[in-house]
C-alpha cells in the first residue's frame, strides 16, 4: 500500500515536470503580448488580393485587406512598408475597413471580429473588446457623394468610376471595358474602387492583383502587384537580396503560382505554370539557387529558370531523373543532389547531365533532405541516417548512440563539426569534435510530428513542427515553442531561412519574419 501511495505522488510529481520541459508563453491581451515583443519583431506577408477600403494619413496610404491584414505604402519614399497583420497586433487578417483620423492620429481597421485602433505613442493596436473602458470615438468613415466631383480622401467602389477620365495602363497591363485590367496572358482583374489623394493621385484597388498608382494628369496608371499568390508556402530562398518563393496551390480564389520579390524595386513578381510550356507544375517543395540559376523541386520534376534570359527548362524521369516525386535540392562543388522518394540524382552543373546513384543502400530510399559537412553527404532517409564520404564507398548507414530511434530521419542540418537530426521520436545531434551523441525524447512527446526544417548556428537551434517553431538556447540548455500566440501566421510551419538576426518561417497561411536576435528582448 505504501509502495502504491509513493508510486502516485511520483507520478503526480514527474508529469507536471515533463510537461514544462518546452517552454512555451501564454498572454491573454495583446498588451500582455507587447510586454515581450516590440511591434516589428513579428512581421507576415499573406495573398492581400481582396482590398476592401483605403485611406490616407500623414506618412502612409493605407488599404485594408480581406486576406491580408492592413498593407502601407509610404506617401513620400514611395516603398511599400510591412502590413499590419495578426503578427503585429490585429485579432484577424479579415479587414472589412480601414480609416485614419487626422485629429488624433488614430488608425482604425473593423475586422470581422472586433474594431480596434492603432496608438502611434504606445505603438500598439487595443481592440474595445480586451478594453476595459472604451472611451475612443470612432471618427466614421465619409460617403460619397452623388455629383461629378471627386472629394479627397475620400474611398469610392466600383460604382463611381464612371467619374473618372480614362486612364490608360503601364508594361504589359491593358485597361478594357468595362474598368477591368488585363494583362500579358490574358487574365483580367476588376478595378474594385478608388480614392484621390491630397496630390491628385488616383489609387485603384484591383482585385485579384494588388493596387495602382494613377495620375489625374497624364491618366497614366502604374499597375503595382502585391502579396503572396494563392499557395501555402513550403519554402523560400535568396537570390542576392531577392527572395523566391513557392509552395502548394491552395483550393478558392486566385491564381496560383512561383513569386519573386524583389529588392531592388520591391515589386512582386508571379510565374504561373499554366502559361509557361516549360513549367508543367508550380507546386514547389524546394528551391535552390546557383548564381543566375534558380531550381526548382517540384511535383513534375526538376524545373530551371535563368532570370535573366527568362528561360525555363523542366528534367523528368525522360531525362534521367528517378522519380518526379523531388522532396529535397543541395548543391555541393558544382553539383546538384536531388533527393527523391525513389533515391538520389545527381546533375553536373557544368554539363547538365544527370546521373544516378545505383549504390543498394540509397536506392529506392525515401530521402527526405540532403545535407554537406565538408566532404561527406549525409541523409535523412526512411531507413534512417545515411552518409557518403567517397564514391568509391558508396553511402552507408550511420550507427547512432541516440537515445530515440532515427528511423525514419526527416530533417538534418549540418553546422561545423555538429550533425542535428529530427526523427518522429524528438531532435537528437552529434558532436563530431568529442564523438558524442545527445538526444531530446521529450520534444516527441510533448510536440506532434513530423519535424519538417532545422536551422542552426552558435547560439540557437531552431525546427520546424505541425505546432510553431522550437528554439533551443544553447547557453541556458532550453527548449521554448513559438505559436501563433506569440506571432507566427500559423502553426503549421515548413522551412526555414536563417538570415542574421533575422528567421524567416514558411507556414500554412503566408511567411513570417522573426526578429530572433532582438538586444531588447530576452526570450
Amino acid at each position: 500500500m505504501n509502495k502504491l501511495i509513493l508510486l502516485l505522488l511520483l507520478f503526480c510529481f514527474i508529469l507536471p515536470l515533463k510537461a514544462q520541459y518546452i517552454r512555451s508563453e501564454k498572454y491573454n491581451t495583446e498588451r500582455e503580448r507587447r510586454l515581450q515583443y516590440a511591434l516589428n519583431d513579428w512581421i507576415s506577408y499573406l495573398p492581400s488580393k481582396k482590398i476592401t477600403s483605403a485611406a490616407v494619413g500623414n506618412n502612409y496610404i493605407y488599404f485594408s485587406a480581406y486576406d491580408g491584414g492592413i498593407l502601407r505604402y509610404e506617401l513620400y519614399q514611395n516603398y511599400w512598408d510591412y502590413p499590419y497583420t495578426t503578427s503585429n497586433g490585429l485579432p484577424s487578417n479579415r479587414v472589412l475597413s480601414v480609416t485614419y483620423d487626422f485629429t488624433t492620429g488614430y488608425l482604425w481597421a473593423i475586422t470581422d471580429v472586433d474594431t480596434c485602433l492603432f496608438l502611434p505613442a504606445e505603438q500598439e493596436w487595443l481592440c474595445q473588446s480586451e478594453a476595459d473602458f472604451w472611451s475612443y470615438q470612432y471618427p466614421g468613415k465619409q460617403t460619397p457623394e452623388n455629383n461629378s466631383q471627386i472629394a479627397y480622401n475620400i474611398f469610392y467602389p466600383a460604382g463611381y468610376l464612371t467619374l473618372l477620365p480614362n486612364f490608360f495602363a503601364n508594361g504589359p497591363y491593358t485597361i478594357i471595358d468595362p474598368w477591368k485590367i488585363m494583362d500579358e496572358n490574358f487574365d483580367e482583374f476588376p478595378v474594385t474602387g478608388f480614392l484621390r489623394d491630397n496630390w491628385e493621385q488616383i489609387w485603384f484597388v484591383i482585385e485579384g492583383l494588388g493596387v495602382a498608382k494613377g495620375n489625374t494628369f497624364s491618366q497614366r496608371m502604374d499597375v503595382i502587384p502585391y502579396g503572396l499568390t494563392r499557395i501555402s508556402p513550403k519554402v523560400m530562398e535568396y537570390q542576392n537580396n531577392d527572395l523566391w518563393i513557392g509552395g502548394e496551390p491552395r483550393k478558392g480564389y486566385g491564381r496560383p503560382g512561383i513569386v519573386n520579390w524583389r529588392d531592388w524595386d520591391g515589386g512582386w513578381y508571379y510565374y504561373q505554370a499554366r502559361w509557361i510550356s516549360n513549367l508543367p507544375s508550380d507546386d514547389v517543395i524546394d528551391i535552390v539557387v546557383t548564381g543566375d540559376s534558380v531550381w526548382f523541386a517540384t511535383t513534375y520534376g526538376l524545373a530551371l529558370y535563368h532570370p535573366s534570359k527568362n528561360k525555363w527548362k523542366n528534367f523528368d524521369q525522360s531525362k534521367g531523373l528517378l522519380s518526379t516525386t523531388i522532396l529535397d535540392l543541395l548543391v555541393h562543388h558544382n553539383i546538384l543532389y536531388v533527393a527523391t522518394d525513389k533515391g538520389i540524382n545527381i546533375v553536373d552543373l557544368a554539363s547538365g547531365i544527370i546521373k544516378r546513384f545505383k549504390d543498394e543502400n540509397i536506392a529506392l530510399a525515401t530521402v527526405y533532405q540532403l545535407t554537406a559537412q565538408q566532404d561527406t553527404l549525409w541523409a535523412a532517409t526512411n531507413r534512417g541516417i545515411l552518409r557518403l564520404r567517397s564514391r568509391k564507398m558508396g553511402w552507408e548507414a550511420v550507427i547512432t548512440s541516440a537515445a530515440i530511434s532515427d528511423v525514419p530521419t526527416t530533417a538534418i542540418e549540418a553546422y561545423h563539426d555538429e550533425l542535428w537530426f529530427a526523427s518522429p521520436a524528438g531532435i537528437f545531434w552529434w558532436d563530431g569534435k568529442s564523438n558524442q551523441w545527445e538526444s531530446f525524447p521529450q520534444i516527441g512527446m510533448e510536440i506532434n510530428g513530423p519535424f519538417f526544417d532545422i536551422e542552426v548556428n552558435d547560439v540557437s537551434v531552431w525546427v520546424s513542427t505541425s505546432m510553431g517553431i522550437l528554439k533551443y538556447n544553447r547557453k541556458m540548455k532550453y527548449w521554448k515553442l513559438f505559436s501563433e500566440n506569440d506571432g507566427l501566421l500559423d502553426n503549421r510551419c515548413f522551412r526555414l531561412l536563417l538570415n542574421g538576426d533575422y528567421l524567416w518561417i514558411t507556414n500554412n497561411k503566408g511567411i513570417t519574419q522573426f526578429y530572433w536576435n532582438n538586444p531588447d528582448r530576452i526570450d
